[in-house]
């Protein structure tokens, strides 16, 4: 699994740098032809999940997205991709730790016994105690 954060992006284009040690907002499990995505995104940059979907498909030129106003469902519009899912995270990353809860009302809920082992499988993942159902 590959772990796509927008926190880097926001952080630096607001303020210069500087990701706040321990920090929130919502995710998605994005699942493609080749690859599966935990993309994850600070609570001031996204509203709705949706919204991560969107930015996610521009960030890709080789695929396409409807995209409906706000909050409503956005879905690729490229063959083999999905959306496995969605919620809410809390990550301390000095502590190595990362809480996964609650569900998108688009997207619905998410494996979280599937996305705890496939991040411990994952670079850099397998010491980061992953919670699932509640924040921090």
């Amino acid at each position: 699994m590959i772990v796509e954060d927008y926190s880097p992006d926001y952080f630096e284009s607001r303020f210069g740098g500087g990701i706040p040690p321990i920090r929130e907002g919502k995710f998605v499990h994005i699942t493609g032809p080749k690859e599966e995505y935990l993309v994850l995104s600070p609570i001031e940059l996204t509203e709705f999940h949706a919204h991560i979907v969107q930015r996610f498909s521009r960030r890709r030129a080789e695929m396409s997205s409807v995209s409906l106003p706000s909050g409503e469902e956005v879905r690729f519009g490229t063959p083999g991709w999905s959306i496995k899912g969605g919620g809410r995270f809390q990550w301390d990353k000095a502590a190595r730790r990362i809480a996964l809860w609650g569900a998108s009302k688009v997207y619905g809920t998410f494996d979280g016994t599937y996305i705890r082992e496939a991040l411990r499988q994952s670079d850099g993942w397998d010491d980061v105690d992953v919670q699932i159902g509640e924040p921090l």
